[in-house]
């Protein structure tokens, strides 16, 4: 009965241990992952910008700005203004 008890026990422990490990791994690869995501993201918005503040400085209308880049006539005043500050 003590071996059994005692064998339970170490069971218990190495299913604990082997249970975080395989969440923290699971946990940080879910990291990773959503942080490339996210990444991937930034650099879109990031150009999708950059490509308005050019066709600002070109003097385009708001309404074929936001036609081709999908964005509303107001983030793109919201980005006029943050290029002329």
């Amino acid at each position: 009965e003590e071996g059994f008890k005692l064998g339970h026990e170490e069971g218990l422990e190495q299913g604990i241990k082997e249970g975080t490990e395989q969440g923290i791994k699971e946990g940080i690869e879910q990291g990773i992952e959503q942080g490339i995501e996210q990444g991937i993201e930034q650099g879109i918005e990031d150009k999708t910008n950059e490509v308005i503040i050019n066709m600002l400085k070109k003097e385009m209308d708001y309404n074929v700005i936001s036609e081709i880049t999908g964005k509303t006539i107001d983030e793109i005043k919201e980005i006029e203004c943050n290029i002329n500050k």
